[in-house]
């Protein structure tokens, strides 16, 4: 590999985003329901997870592939960040972002990142869940 050079970056390419930059624009790709934007960063084989608890309406299988999980967080994504700040925080080491609601945490996801890509989302969409996390977050 030459001096300076990564695995994943070709020469002539742009180097893939930092893990931080992947995850904002992420979040801001699902916030605003942008295809485009989640299809560009998701891993061809990535996989979603969430929880809703068997209260919230989410996915009740694992979304396999980047294509599909793209298609589920632009057609859900806008409703459900509607009224919510959602603020990058650390979860058990990985980044992902806090879902708030005035003061109350109404869920937490964690963000996989690997070689410039999101090769996998775990989401705790049900607010009785994340207690313990309610607990050592603080709001901004």
């Amino acid at each position: 590999m030459p001096c300076g050079g990564s695995a994943n970056h070709r020469p002539g390419s742009s180097p893939p985003p930092s893990g931080s930059e992947l995850v904002t624009s992420f979040i801001t790709a699902a916030r605003d329901g942008d295809l485009t934007g989640l299809e560009k960063r998701l891993a061809a084989d990535a996989t979603w997870w969430s929880d809703g608890g068997g209260k919230v309406t989410t996915a009740r299988w694992p979304i396999e592939g980047g294509a599909d999980i793209a298609r589920f967080l632009a057609g859900g994504g806008p409703k459900f960040a509607r009224g919510l700040d959602l603020v990058p925080v650390e979860v058990n080491g990985a980044p992902g972002p806090a879902s708030w609601a005035g003061d109350t945490l109404v869920g937490l996801s964690v963000i996989e990142v690997r070689a410039g890509l999101v090769p996998g989302v775990r989401g705790v969409v049900n607010r009785e869940k994340p207690t313990f996390a309610r607990r050592q977050l603080t709001r901004p």
